[in-house]
């Protein structure tokens, strides 16, 4: 599924490092910023949860989930009914117009074209087909909408955590600030019992860096590929005491 920060194209350098900490022994796999699912699709494991705060964005995958069968895509006129009248409206579609028909998808940023004068509902048809091919590999996933800090800490135990957290100085995903010392704190008391593992482009030094990968982004459609300013280091990072492994 197309979103905001997906780590789709990262995948095939995370998922190895991610699978490599889920044994015989893990009870579960766990994400509290499931975001699109493009990490979460692809670890194998018993038992998978996906948690995140949007409760759009979870009824669209849990609706994912079933046999119901998509539009083929979204139509400006539709997508700017839908933004200004969102209560009227089954919360799943709105988050497939809001995140399949969005620039970027971004939700609600801005009605998406391959064109200036575009509005055949291209980009949409696109983003919706994604979805479509995903939905085999959501099956089995429990999907939930809850703040991270609501998780009943004492009956996830040995557990593998992955945190895809909005970045810090990058595009928001909700107007709200994210609760960074409140996460750096949940994340050290959760890692007692658990693996956690964190993307992130930095982290405070307690945090030990597992992976860096060198990408370039292109958030702003006015920057050149080639601009320095697009290069970034993403970063996995795990709390101090877990055990690290060799990924040489």
């Amino acid at each position: 599924m197309r979103y905001v920060g997906s780590k789709n194209k990262l995948a095939k350098d995370l998922i190895p490092i991610i699978q490599s900490y889920i044994t015989e022994d893990t009870k579960g796999y766990l994400e509290p910023f499931v975001g699109g699912a493009n990490v979460i699709d692809k670890i194998v494991c018993k038992k998978k949860i996906g948690i995140d705060i949007h409760e759009e964005l979870i009824e669209l995958l849990k609706k994912a989930q079933t046999d119901y069968i998509f539009p083929e895509c979204i139509l400006e006129e539709e997508y700017n009914k839908v933004k200004e009248n969102k209560d009227q409206y089954e919360k799943w579609y709105v988050g497939l117009v809001g995140f399949c028909a969005s620039f970027g998808a971004k939700y609600f940023g801005g009605y998406a074209r391959d064109s200036k004068n575009d509005n055949s509902g291209k980009w949409s048809k696109g983003a919706i087909n994604n979805l479509n091919k995903q939905r085999p590999n959501l099956k089995d996933i429990h999907f939930r909408c809850m703040d991270f800090r609501d998780l009943p800490k004492e009956k996830i135990k040995n557990y593998v955590i992955y945190c895809d957290i909005p970045y810090k100085g990058t595009t928001k995903y909700k107007t709200k600030e994210f609760p960074y010392d409140d996460f750096y704190e949940w994340c050290k008391e959760m890692s007692i019992h658990n693996t956690i593992l964190i993307s992130e482009y930095s982290m405070p030094e307690e945090f030990n860096c597992l992976l860096e990968i060198k990408h370039k982004t292109l958030m702003d459609s006015n920057k050149k590929s080639e601009d320095s300013n697009n290069i970034r280091f993403e970063r996995l990072y795990t709390y101090k005491n877990t055990k690290m492994k060799n990924i040489s």
